[in-house]
């Protein structure tokens, strides 16, 4: 039977330990020298772990920061899960979407994740900013190889905002909703957002990237650009979240339902996908270009387009490329 559980780490026997070490004892049970775990503990002091040293008696891990490092996600991801080893962390970076994209067209393998604890251009869908302090969001992209036809390209959105809702939902108890084409909400203010990009010709898909952008411990509240319509899962919890955890949670399910995508099971993705919509049967706006129209939304459908019927009763589908939304209340 395969051993699906990590590699120990240095931070790993620490974190596991219920009294100190010695840096020789570490040593011997890593297979490196004395001088390799002394390098690695430094290392870790640098990305915040608070690490008590005594000259006789050895070391003791006495807090870990909440920050989104390789070592901390992979400590709980088995071997077999398409991120395992493959997971790039930056604290401050232009753009993660960015990084992936150039990544995956150097040839990065499939599971490939960026992670940044800040943005400096971080952007969502049809190119606006996103606002995001450093150390307190999930900020990441993903780099996705799938042998799938470019109908079905929306169907790798559907799969991370349903991720994202379920570990949500998993991991703190609120009740999430997807705000079609692409938006987290909670209590019908936004949360969170998905931007999916891609790279094929007409037959096939060379790679598609998709970026998560999650509000967690910021209030935007505080922000006078995004005050009035957002919201983070602090805030509505009322108490600071792990993001290492939801992090960890999020990758899990985004494992289980691409494999549902490998064995071409979309249509189960797509099911569950609709029982999260925020939108159907609600009055809602569109807005594409110039124009706006209202009406209902009815549904969505597998290819990731609007059903519509506008309020003249004529039903419309609608696709979700240069086009806005809003539930109108």
């Amino acid at each position: 039977m395969k051993n699906t559980q990590n590699p120990k780490t240095v931070l790993q026997i620490l974190k596991d330990a219920d009294t100190r070490l010695s840096g020789e004892k570490i040593a011997q049970e890593l297979n490196i020298s004395r001088a390799a775990v002394w390098k690695r503990i430094e290392k870790l002091r640098d990305e915040g772990f608070k690490i008590d040293a005594q000259p006789r008696s050895g070391y003791s891990l006495t807090s870990s920061p909440d920050a989104l490092i390789p070592e901390e996600i992979e400590s709980e991801i088995d071997q077999e899960s398409m991120f395992s080893g493959n997971i790039i962390y930056y604290k401050t970076i232009d753009s993660t979407n960015l990084i992936a994209k150039k990544m995956a067209g150097d040839g990065a393998v499939e599971g490939t994740i960026v992670i940044a604890e800040e943005q400096t251009k971080g952007r969502g869908r049809l190119n606006r900013q996103w606002i995001s302090p450093p150390n307190k969001n999930i900020l990441f992209s993903i780099i996705f190889r799938p042998q799938i036809l470019l109908a079905q390209l929306f169907s790798l959105t559907m799969l991370t905002s349903l991720s994202v809702v379920k570990a949500i939902t998993k991991s703190s108890g609120l009740k999430p909703m997807i705000k079609w084409p692409n938006d987290i909400y909670i209590n019908r203010l936004k949360a969170g957002g998905i931007l999916t990009e891609f790279d094929g010709e007409q037959d096939r898909i060379n790679f598609v990237v998709v970026g998560i952008g999650l509000n967690v411990n910021f209030d935007p509240s505080l922000s006078d650009d995004i005050q009035n319509g957002a919201t983070s899962l602090s805030r509505e919890l009322g108490k600071k979240i792990s993001r290492v955890k939801l992090l960890r949670e999020i990758l899990k399910e985004i494992d289980k339902y691409y494999d549902l995508i490998k064995i071409d099971k979309i249509y189960q993705i797509h099911k569950e996908w609709n029982s999260y919509s925020l939108i159907t049967g609600e009055p809602v706006r569109i807005t594409s270009f110039n124009s706006t129209e209202d009406g209902v939304a009815e549904s969505v459908d597998a290819d990731g387009c609007l059903i519509f019927r506008d309020l003249n009763g004529k039903r419309k589908k609608i696709v979700f490329g240069d086009v806005s939304l809003r539930v109108v209340e």
